[in-house]
């Protein structure tokens, strides 16, 4: 009788280990794929959420280019027609002229400033000669030469 109950507690046992978990399984696989649909529309409302302010910040940024485009091309035209305003309006600047003030002639000294370039070349191509002989004549003047063989 015991051995009886035993078999019978046992195979009672599994069956319902085996029953429960079928049972169990279909509202686990509802539940899975709630979870992972609900997980789908989670990341696609997010791009969706994300793509929209790109497009929205790309919108602002190019409205704004706009505008400032259109200050500038104003200010160009604003600028453009005052000049084109003070040009036509003939003020003279109050009188004011531009007439040259030199004379053709300009002379220092007696001389002109062509005669006076050529002197400064020349005194600069002395001296630089005078350099170039000075620093030969005392390179010859240290020459030592020493003779081993003194007899």
């Amino acid at each position: 009788m015991k051995k009886r109950f035993l078999v019978i507690s046992i195979f009672t046992i599994l069956l319902i280990s085996i029953c429960v978990p079928a049972f169990a399984m279909e509202n686990m696989a509802n539940g899975i794929r709630n979870f992972v649909g609900g997980a789908e529309n989670v990341m696609e409302n997010a791009g969706n959420t994300v793509s929209n302010g790109v497009k929205n910040g790309l919108n602002t940024v190019g409205a704004g280019t706009e505008n400032v485009m259109t200050d500038v091309r104003n200010g160009i035209n604003n600028t453009e027609n005052s000049m084109a305003t003070g040009m036509t309006t003939n003020n003279n600047n109050n009188g004011y002229t531009a007439t040259r003030t030199t004379t053709d002639n300009v002379t220092f000294a007696g001389m002109s400033t062509n005669t006076w370039t050529w002197i400064i070349i020349g005194i600069t191509a002395l001296a630089i000669g005078l350099l170039i002989w000075s620093y030969m004549k005392q390179k010859n003047k240290n020459d030592l030469y020493i003779d081993s063989d003194d007899e």
